[in-house]
């Protein structure tokens, strides 16, 4: 009487925390966490040696008899490997097909009554596993594998997973519809089954597998993120671990010894344009005008070249004589030459043009400047020239470069 007591207070205790043991099952990897909460449960579960742990200060763990008494009433431990077990019913539903074509072609109509419905049961438990392996990816997704507290086993964990859903899918795809279509032949029963039924649950469960994979992916993803996250803010735990005291500053920061994560910068082109028709640029405007580079004397006090005299005529039909900048004429005799092809297969250096010309001028403004009248060419000039530059990286930032010249050649293409 005593057993049978202990047994029935067994099961009461289960039945009283059915929702605390499934969840710890189903969505914490059988651990019960030792907080106030679950006092009651653990203490339930203890006396009736139902779980266990190594540590005063661990989660309680579920003991295997619960566990597989657990997985077969949830079916998980079917579901798991739903891919086996539809496999191994296939197998069983082609001998199935076998008997029932001998039957029929034998006339033997109580044999094939009975290998009808062998087969009806036989498909309708492959369509419920197939649904059952495509279900038991949900509870991954939902739970997000919080349950594993170790980053690398959590990413592992995930991996495997997938693996595991990459392998359903191959299951999935072996079931061709030309193979069931020639399985099925002319017999109205199999037809029914094989063409209509299966193929159904095969989509569904195709759709609910390809939404479980990408929700999968993407928690991979950020698990990764979550990991390399991590190693950061692990690296300033340490360092702050091994710096008593020490106060992080702007003023302190030095580059040469910063993270490596936080010593990159990616390139950020701005391109700014003037607005010529809002009147609340007119001011900027004045004064990027005012500060432009003139065509007067040249920080040397050097006389400029002489320049062609251009006539440009006003609205009133009033004519003032204009200078023509030394740069751009230069520029222009640069472009001319290349477009006219008369350097055959050679090439101009940009730096060794400017050179030799007599011109002063440093060579960014030198280089951008010949850039912007490139760039403002003809779609049919522009193709014949083509453009080489030299650069470097910046020393610091590894992901900027330094432009020190440029090279000009008729493009080859243009001359074919």
């Amino acid at each position: 009487m005593a057993r049978t007591h202990d047994a029935q207070s067994t099961l009461r205790a289960l039945a009283t925390y059915g929702d605390a043991i499934l969840e710890a099952h189903l969505n914490r990897g059988n651990r019960i966490a030792l907080n106030d909460d679950n006092v009651g449960v653990l203490e339930t579960l203890e006396h009736h040696r139902l779980v266990w742990r190594l540590g005063d200060t661990e989660d309680l763990q579920l003991k295997n008899v619960l566990v597989r008494l657990l997985d077969h009433i949830t079916e998980s431990e079917r579901r798991r490997f739903a891919s086996a077990q539809v496999d191994r019913l296939w197998s069983d539903l082609n001998r199935l097909f076998v008997d029932y074509r001998e039957a029929k072609k034998r006339a033997a109509f109580t044999d094939k009554l009975r290998i009808e419905s062998e087969i009806k049961e036989c498909l309708s438990e492959i369509i419920e596993d197939i649904r059952n392996a495509t279900d038991t990816f949900s509870s991954y997704i939902s739970s997000g594998f919080s349950y594993i507290t170790d980053m690398n086993l959590r990413i592992r964990k995930n991996h495997e997973v997938i693996e595991r859903a990459g392998q359903l899918n191959t299951l999935f795809e072996s079931f061709n519809t030309q193979d069931l279509a020639d399985q099925a032949g002319n017999d109205p029963f199999l037809k029914r089954l094989l063409l209509k039924y299966l193929p159904a649950a095969l989509e569904q469960g195709q759709k609910n597998l390809s939404y479980a994979l990408n929700q999968l992916r993407l928690t991979l993803v950020r698990l990764r993120e979550d990991q390399r996250l991590s190693k950061l803010v692990g690296g300033f735990e340490s360092y702050f671990a091994n710096n008593r005291g020490y106060i992080p500053s702007i003023d302190d920061l030095d580059l040469g010894h910063c993270p490596a994560p936080l010593n990159k910068v990616a390139p950020f082109a701005i391109i700014a344009r003037g607005d010529i028709y809002d009147p609340t640029d007119d001011e900027d405007l004045i004064v990027l005008a005012q500060t432009a580079r003139t065509l007067g004397a040249d920080p040397q006090g050097t006389e400029p070249t002489s320049a062609l005299q251009t006539v440009e005529f006003d609205v009133v039909g009033a004519s003032d004589l204009e200078e023509e900048d030394p740069v751009d004429e230069l520029i222009e005799q640069l472009v001319q030459f290349v477009v006219d092809g008369d350097i055959g297969d050679g090439e101009i250096d940009a730096l060794e043009a400017l050179s030799g010309s007599g011109l002063t001028l440093d060579a960014a403004t030198w280089l951008s400047t010949l850039e912007a009248q490139i760039n403002s060419l003809a779609p049919n000039d522009q193709s014949q020239i083509a453009v080489e530059y030299k650069s470097q990286l910046d020393p610091l930032y590894t992901d900027n470069l330094y432009i020190t010249g440029m090279t000009l050649r008729r493009n080859n293409e243009s001359r074919i």
